[in-house]
C-alpha cells in the first residue's frame, strides 16, 4: 500500500503558493507536514539542505523531540500539504508500518544533510 493513500481524504490539508514560507527556523513545532504535491526547499541559515516533493515529510525532527523547527521550509512551487498534529503523527506511526519506515528514512536523510552542512561550516572556519 502506498502510504500517501492514507491522506486521500485527510481533513487537514493546506495549499500554499510558490515562495511561501511554511515554517521558519526557531518556530514552535506544532505540526508535521506530508507533501501531497509540489516541491519544498529546506534551508538552514539561508543555505539549502535539499528539497522534498510528493511523499516527503517536513517538520519531523521537532515533532519527535517536541523542539522548535531547526530549518526553514519554503514552497518552490505551489504545494498541497497534509497537516498532522503530534497525536495524529504518533497514531499514524503506530498503525502504519510503511509510513513509519518512510518517516525514519526521511529523518536519516535529514540528519545526513545537517552533517554535510556542519562539515561545510567547519571547513569554512579553518
Amino acid at each position: 500500500m502506498n502510504f500517501l493513500e492514507v491522506f486521500r481524504d485527510w481533513k487537514g490539508v493546506e495549499e500554499h503558493r510558490a515562495k511561501t514560507v511554511i515554517f521558519s527556523e526557531g518556530d514552535p513545532a506544532e505540526v508535521i507536514y506530508v507533501i501531497l504535491s509540489g516541491r519544498i526547499v529546506l534551508t538552514l541559515h539561508g543555505e539549502s539542505l535539499g528539497s522534498e516533493e510528493a511523499g516527503g515529510i517536513i517538520g519531523e525532527m521537532a515533532m519527535i523531540d517536541a523542539g522548535t523547527n531547526s530549518a526553514t521550509a519554503t514552497a518552490l512551487t505551489s504545494v498541497k500539504l497534509a497537516r498532522l498534529d503530534r497525536d495524529q503523527f504518533r497514531e499514524l506511526i503506530g498503525k502504519n508500518a510503511e509510513f513509519s519506515l518512510h518517516a525514519m528514512a526521511v529523518l536519516a536523510n535529514r540528519l545526513r544533510a545537517i552533517d554535510k552542512y556542519i562539515s561545510r561550516q567547519f571547513e569554512l572556519s579553518n
